[in-house]
């Protein structure tokens, strides 16, 4: 009996370093996910906020117009017509704005 338990300990410890060995392997690939996620997500952000800064940039040509409406560089009816074309741009991109209150119309007399 004695030659069994010694056949069943050495089977065991040989499946340990299996366990272990597939234990990193389970901790390498979890190491590429994590990684891989992270890079894909600093993509999106980039690509986001370039996004967003175009939109600002847009702020910055308003007044570039309202600079030269000033400098009668372009007169109000041309700026106005930019102004709208621009604004309708936006609105494509970003879709509607809801610009009603969530506090009128609450009936509230109290």
């Amino acid at each position: 009996m004695g030659l069994v338990g010694a056949g069943i300990l050495g089977q065991s410890s040989g499946g340990s370093g299996g366990d272990i060995g597939s234990y990193l392997l389970g901790v390498g690939i979890l190491l590429v996910v994590v990684v891989l996620s992270t890079f894909v997500l600093l993509l999106v952000r980039r690509k986001m906020l370039g996004s967003q800064s175009q939109g600002m940039a847009g702020f910055s040509t308003m007044e570039d117009l309202r600079e030269m409406v000033d400098r009668g560089e372009m007169t109000k009816e041309e700026y106005d017509q930019v102004r709208k074309t621009m604004i309708d741009k936006v609105r494509s991109q970003i879709g509607p704005l809801d610009t009603r209150s969530s506090s009128t119309g609450t009936g509230d007399s109290t």
